[in-house]
């Protein structure tokens, strides 16, 4: 049986004239400079058995010895103190041999200090790094929160919005728009001016003002028209609904594209493409007559004259007009703004001169 050896310091057994660790289970990487000289043995008290030569022990060799030994108990038995060299008979004496006239290391030196672990004090700087880095952010903060201004700015509860004294006078009531039950002009001097479009235009002879809410539908995506007249061609045409000459005016509505005056010819035919539809449901055929800038006083406007012809339809139908002469005409009225409108169309039994006569008579207003 094998008995533990207890840790202490002890010759390397590697060979090197150093003193080293043995933890009780192995070998460690703890070393301790050993001071070189001849052992000297201490005489020791009673009778000196007489001296007798030491045989000296030759290390045996053989096969598969370890370079390295990993237990001092398993190879060299347990060391006690005064050993010699590895191998070689103790010495009789209960005195310590001294290595190099000091004693050997033993217990007294106690075993060697442990190495400390670095990584809490890689933690602790960057822990205290991190509270410098945010103290001097705050400080920023508030520095320059503090020069931001010296003054408060006002928030909107402390805008004082001083109130109207009451009156006796009733509250004006907004303007009524033509398709909500309000009156298109009326003729001055055999001309209708429209505030709202910002043209006038002279009333064909036995015209009559139009009924806002006849002409306008109310709809956004419809033309709405502000100022209109109107004569009748062929009352009840199919039993119901009179067919009818007109001149309206009124500003372009937005969901036509219009880019300004160079823009205003394409503006005019989507216009045109439009009513064709909206307006005359009936078959026909159609001719543009005229595609042109003309002036309006002294603003740029753009005229589309077209032909529509309802002969066909109109002879099997016994209807009082076969043709129809019309026009669409765009004023612009300043950058930013919708141009203004004015849309002609009158049956050839009301008269064919009655487009000229109204083209020829507009006027910025």
């Amino acid at each position: 049986m094998t008995t533990q050896t207890p840790a202490g310091w002890y010759p390397d057994p590697y060979g090197e004239p150093q003193l080293r660790w043995w933890d009780g289970n192995q070998w460690t990487d703890a070393t301790h400079v050993q001071e070189q000289g001849a052992a000297q043995p201490q005489p020791s008290s009673g009778p000196q058995p007489p001296s007798q030569q030491q045989p000296q022990l030759q290390p045996q060799s053989g096969p598969g010895w370890s370079a390295t030994p990993a237990n001092p108990t398993a190879q060299f038995g347990q060391p006690t103190y005064g050993q010699g060299a590895y191998g070689a008979p103790t010495a009789p004496t209960q005195q310590q041999p001294q290595w190099g006239g000091a004693p050997l290391p033993g217990p007294g030196y106690g075993p060697p200090p442990k190495q400390g672990n670095p990584l809490p004090w890689v933690f602790g700087g960057l822990a205290a790094l991190l509270v410098v880095a945010l103290i001097v952010v705050a400080g920023i903060f508030f520095v320059n929160s503090g020069d931001s201004g010296n003054t408060a700015q006002p928030r909107p509860s402390d805008t004082f919005e001083p109130q109207q004294p009451p009156t006796n006078e009733p509250p004006t009531r907004p303007q009524p728009q033509p398709s909500q039950g309000g009156e298109f002009p009326q003729p001055a001097d055999g001309t209708v001016t429209d505030p709202r479009a910002g043209v006038s235009f002279l009333v064909p002879d036995d015209w009559t003002v139009a009924a806002p809410g006849d002409v306008n539908s109310g709809s956004p995506a419809d033309q709405q028209w502000t100022a209109g007249v109107k004569a009748v061609s062929h009352d009840n045409y199919q039993g119901e609904d009179d067919w009818i000459g007109n001149v309206y005016t009124g500003v372009l509505n937005e969901l036509y594209p219009y880019s300004g005056v160079s823009g205003m010819g394409d503006t005019a035919k989507a216009v045109f493409v439009h009513f064709s539809t909206q307006y005359y449901q009936l078959a026909h055929e159609s001719k543009v007559v005229a595609d042109k800038a003309m002036k309006i006083g002294d603003r740029d406007a753009w005229v589309l004259q077209f032909e529509l012809d309802f002969t066909k339809i109109s002879e099997e139908n016994d209807f009082k007009w076969k043709k129809e002469n019309g026009a669409i005409v765009l004023m612009d009225r300043g950058e930013g703004q919708s141009p203004a409108i004015i849309y002609v169309s009158v049956p050839d039994n009301l008269g064919t001169d009655v487009v000229g006569k109204v083209l020829s008579s507009l006027k910025p207003a």
